[in-house]
């Protein structure tokens, strides 16, 4: 999901530190030690191969810790690699720049003394975020989605969800959520409601849904400590399904008083969840190269698929057939209900592998111009679009793999794509900010506009 590894890395630290801590202060993981981590860590210790195997990405890795042990031993400064490396005669991090001062690492002393506890689940008031009357440079776009009559269009725009009309005109309707980075927006099925996933890095995670009848919130609930990718509504529309950070699926009632439901699945991000038309499956997309395919009911794990040699970045499903999208520029279509068939093995001992015959169940489509980011279903499941890296955006049918539509001369790189019901009408959301709508199947420009309000340029005379 490279919209994703892009954002998630780009916010700014802006802490005050104190200059001495006091033996009875409670130090919050949230507001003092992460913008130290971040500011003079992150920047070796993130991403796809952090240094020493060690990633400040998200709360879980920071408790697995890297190749030489934990950072963080809980109620032992003195034993904590963390202390070790940033407070020694000659400091091995940061590497480059000044070394931390001592009120930073009297910080993360007194920290890791109090337990080393990471308080990402706070109260809303504490981490509302202010949206800017208008913006001075335009939010990337991480989402976009159709409601089910096709008259709006809603956008996840950094922290707020802008809904606009399908045909350009008219004022937007802003969704304020509590979240940094907004990664996924959806319309449920009768357009009554609209779902906005997302959260904070190696903070919280958050699903917030607003009534499209006066825009109210009517849901905000935090379920993990690490951000919340795609995923979707349920075919009931009773719960809502997310991917994590930590490599589970979030399955959330929206009743309030229900407990989520994690669901274990991937060893990296699940980037994007997908459910079946009878609602009883899971299709899970990961980063670390694998599709996946759970039961709801038992959270059960029923197949894993390596869909690529690259991480998968986008998944859908018509029921039939999932079709899953990474780095390698592939889109294939898996058969649900054909199973593996083994046809022997490959290597001896503990290292023998079975062998399967993929050709019953996969449906290879056309090689893509350019990386795929993502890939969306039409409201009817019979169309996907494709998007990413090249200038252009494919449309397929599902069951045959036929393409229908080629527009070309899109904004790159394509953060994300949507069609409408009947795959009439095509959104497309891009980096600088912008969403472009055209008409298919012959690629016609319906309009193309920054949907959060600009500061206009002062001209000097």
């Amino acid at each position: 999901m490279r919209f994703t590894c892009l954002m998630l890395f780009t916010m700014a630290a802006c802490t005050v530190f104190p200059s001495a801590v006091q033996a009875d202060d409670v130090i919050s993981y949230r507001r003092q030690v992460w913008p130290i981590l971040k500011r003079h860590c992150f920047a070796c210790h993130s991403g796809g191969k952090p240094e020493g195997k060690l990633s400040l990405a998200t709360a879980a890795s920071i408790a697995r810790g890297g190749e030489t042990g934990p950072l963080v031993v809980p109620g032992k400064p003195r034993e904590s690699l963390l202390i070790e490396m940033v407070s020694g005669a000659e400091p091995s991090m940061p590497p480059k720049g000044r070394p931390l001062s001592q009120a930073k690492i009297d910080i993360l002393k007194t920290w890791i003394g109090q337990g080393g506890k990471i308080d990402s689940i706070a109260p809303l008031a504490e981490s509302r975020v202010v949206i800017p009357r208008e913006y001075t440079h335009a939010p990337a776009l991480a989402a976009v989605a159709f409601s089910s009559d096709g008259q709006r269009i809603a956008c996840a725009c950094r922290s707020e969800v802008v809904v606009i009309a399908a045909n350009g005109q008219g004022p937007p309707l802003r969704l304020q959520t509590n979240s940094d980075l907004l990664t996924h927006v959806e319309f449920s099925a009768d357009g009554k409601l609209l779902l906005a996933g997302g959260g904070t890095p190696s903070r919280f995670g958050e699903v917030s849904v607003f009534s499209m009848a006066g825009g109210k919130r009517i849901l905000s609930r935090r379920v993990s400590q690490d951000t919340l990718f795609r995923g979707g509504f349920s075919p009931d529309g009773k719960r809502v399904a997310l991917g994590g950070a930590d490599g589970a699926v979030y399955v959330i009632p929206l009743d309030k008083t229900s407990p989520p439901q994690r669901i274990e699945l991937h060893s990296d991000w699940v980037v994007d969840v997908a459910w079946t038309p009878d609602g009883t499956k899971l299709i899970t997309a990961g980063r670390d190269k694998a599709t996946k395919v759970a039961s709801y009911q038992t959270g059960k794990l029923l197949r894993t698929v390596d869909s690529s040699a690259e991480r998968v970045s986008s998944v859908v499903t018509d029921g039939v057939f999932a079709v899953s999208a990474g780095k390698s520029r592939t889109l294939i279509g898996y058969q649900l209900d054909v199973a593996l068939q083994n046809v022997g093995v490959t290597g001896a001992g503990n290292g023998a592998k079975p062998v399967t015959r993929r050709n019953q169940y996969v449906k290879n489509f056309e090689a893509q111009p350019g990386e795929v980011i993502d890939i969306a279903l039409s409201g009817d499941r019979k169309s996907i679009a494709v998007a990413g890296t090249a200038a252009e955006v494919r449309v397929y049918t599902v069951a045959d793999r036929k393409r229908t539509a080629v527009v070309k001369g899109v904004r790159v790189p394509v953060f994300c794509v949507a069609l409408n019901q009947n795959a009439s009408l095509l959104a497309v959301g891009s980096r600088d900010g912008r969403l472009e709508v055209f008409r298919l199947p012959k690629g016609e420009q319906v309009f193309s506009r920054i949907p959060v309000p600009m500061k206009k340029a002062v001209t000097r005379r």
